[in-house]
């Protein structure tokens, strides 16, 4: 039988985990918040999150089969669709979720390639987008312990939400008792923090998200409130409205850490942590929504593979530390030879003494008298010996 290698970027880890087995924890974990919702919102939020399931289950295959791609049973489209109706308020419209489902998984997921590729976090822009398009039904909460109806248009009574009381600068009108125990309108899954809190808990034990990740979102988010609180009066209670409102606490644990979107190394996910911790309170300050962590989330998750390759090049230098410092060590020398190598030679010329000066030579003057004259040739007669005279005369 002929094994499939597959090519994957580092970090490779091995374990007896898969992707399965941690999509189920994860599957686990959100039943009883389920449960929560059921209690205090009736069978309307189960038959959404079972909307919300089918919806993008369904969604992915028809994906896949466009793609002529072969569907993989991997749950992640059904942790996707139990998400999205959470983000929710419990008197939601079917066709909100739909919407939401169809822009997670046909704008997020399919187009990048499917699990594993996509590079924004499906349920918070599916949420996003339907908070855009029908914002006067996404910020709407019913009150709790009243029945809503299954189908059809709901009659529950609306209140307000503690978010919606913050943004205005106002002290909620709910406790901090009732928010911990979801007491509280707002997101049929993230008013019962204490609930909330213990599944996450659940899924750090079971190793299917890290603790880093949203312990250095929480905690420097909290310092943030508790510098510049919103509403006067006690600062730790002040600290407990901000941080038990909205979905700061769902998002930490089911959002924050999704294995796809998130940094892979343990520096990543604290840069990523504090940073969207920062990005989250900004939102929630000064956004138009008083729900700004989905928002913030997409944002952020544009940086998560800057993170990956700010850790992979610490960590190439740390395991390289001697080769590293070497190389930079010879790499110095040579620049500082060619350096020196293209220095112009400076050629030193001495100047020339100057001659010395000759003694003048005193000249004096001669008398035309003084000079001698020339003598004048003698005559020679050739007429006798003739022969003889020649001679003479060719001697002188």
């Amino acid at each position: 039988m002929k094994e499939k290698l597959m090519f994957q970027n580092a970090p490779h880890v091995r374990q007896s985990e898969s992707v399965v087995t941690m999509m189920t924890d994860v599957i686990v974990a959100l039943l009883p918040i389920y449960l929560m919702a059921f209690f205090y919102h009736g069978a309307r939020s189960l038959v959404l999150g079972l909307c919300g399931a089918l919806c993008c289950s369904v969604l992915s295959v028809l994906g896949a089969l466009l793609l002529r791609e072969k569907p993989v049973p991997d749950l992640t489209p059904i942790i996707t669709g139990l998400i999205i109706p959470l983000l929710l308020p419990a008197d939601i419209p079917y066709y909100v979720v739909i919407s939401a489902c169809a822009v997670a998984i046909f704008v997020v997921k399919i187009p990048f390639g499917g699990t594993g590729s996509n590079l924004f976090n499906p349920a918070a822009v599916g949420f996003a987008s339907v908070a855009i398009c029908w914002p006067e039904l996404v910020f709407r909460y019913p009150a709790t312990m009243q029945a809503i109806e299954i189908f059809g248009e709901s009659t529950a009574k609306i209140a307000q939400s503690p978010a919606y009381s913050l943004s205005l600068g106002a002290v909620p009108d709910y406790n901090v008792l009732d928010m911990l125990l979801g007491s509280a309108p707002g997101p049929m899954g993230a008013t019962n923090i204490l609930v909330v809190a213990a599944c996450g808990i659940f899924l750090i034990v079971k190793k299917a998200i890290n603790w880093i990740t949203p312990v250095s979102f929480i905690v420097p988010y909290a310092l943030l409130c508790l510098l510049f609180p919103r509403i006067g009066g006690s600062p730790f209670e002040a600290l407990c409205y901000e941080l038990f409102s909205g979905t700061v606490v769902f998002g930490a644990f089911f959002m924050l850490t999704e294995p796809v979107t998130s940094p892979k190394r343990d520096f990543g996910k604290l840069m990523a942590g504090i940073s969207s911790a920062i990005v989250v309170f900004l939102f929630r300050y000064f956004g138009g929504f008083e729900m700004g962590f989905a928002s913030a989330l997409i944002v952020m998750n544009v940086f998560s593979p800057i993170y990956d390759a700010i850790c992979e090049s610490v960590l190439h230098v740390s395991r390289h530390k001697e080769s590293f410092v070497a190389s930079i060590k010879e790499e110095t020398k040579l620049r500082k030879n060619k350096k020196e190598e293209e220095k112009p030679v400076i050629r030193v010329i001495e100047k020339a003494k100057e001659p010395e000066e000759l003694p003048e030579i005193k000249t004096e003057e001669i008398s035309e008298e003084e000079i001698l004259p020339e003598k004048e040739p003698e005559e020679i007669d050739l007429s006798e010996n003739s022969e003889e005279k020649e001679e003479e005369a060719l001697q002188l």
